[in-house]
């Protein structure tokens, strides 16, 4: 079944400590200053992945060798080094952001995912309830500023980069690197963010190319 998230008005609150936010709506890709971590890839770079609405045989979910351990926190959340991808980790799911400028040809229409909720897709999340699939939200589920109690994990981390983004500063897991929260893990890299569960073996690629499911 499709989960349908939807942000009520004391969550936004929360997220933002209730400041005005940037209104979730697809636009065009705004000015941009990314800063990946030192020997990474040019974060300008065009992904490489094809969009597909099936499963990959290909992919597979990270593992949790060598990443960063949030375990200690409530939720991870982060941004892209590009900053257009946002995502979050909790105990019990992963979820990412579709980028503005995403390939949204394989993404089913909001009356398939969310019928009668008048709200658009915005994004793809995993759990083990439901496995991997797309959600519908009135406002963004993840979002990583700088100043917000959710990028607790990466003020503790040290040395890790962040990105300018329309006007705000977002935490960035750079490329290479992974953040893991119970059986979630997320890669970051130039191709996209994969996020998946280690139990299940189910998770999803996000990139400006589209979403590939895995398993």
């Amino acid at each position: 079944m499709v989960r349908h998230l939807v942000i009520c008005a004391a969550a936004a609150c929360l997220l933002t400590a209730c400041s005005p936010g940037p209104k979730w709506t697809p636009r065009p890709i705004v000015t941009v200053a990314p800063t990946p971590a030192s020997g990474s890839p040019d974060a300008s770079a065009s992904p490489s992945e094809t969009p597909t609405p099936s499963p990959s045989t290909t992919l597979r979910v990270p593992t949790a060798a060598k990443a960063i351990n949030a375990n200690g926190y409530n939720s991870a959340h982060f941004a892209s080094p590009s900053g257009r991808i946002w995502c979050a980790v909790y105990a019990d799911n992963a979820l990412c952001h579709f980028p503005n400028g995403m390939d949204y040809s394989a993404v089913p229409g909001s009356e398939e995912t969310c019928p009668g909720e008048e709200l658009d897709v915005t994004g793809v999340s995993v759990d083990v309830t439901n496995g991997t699939e797309y959600f519908c939200s009135g406002g963004p589920e993840a979002l990583p500023r700088t100043n917000s109690e959710y990028v607790d994990w990466w003020k503790d981390a040290g040395n890790l980069p962040s990105v300018k983004y329309d006007g705000q500063k977002y935490a960035v897991l750079p490329y290479g690197k992974k953040l893991k929260k119970g059986d979630y893990v997320c890669l970051s890299e130039r191709a996209g963010v994969t996020c998946g569960n280690t139990a299940t073996g189910k998770g999803f690629r996000v990139a400006l190319a589209g979403v590939t499911f895995i398993g």
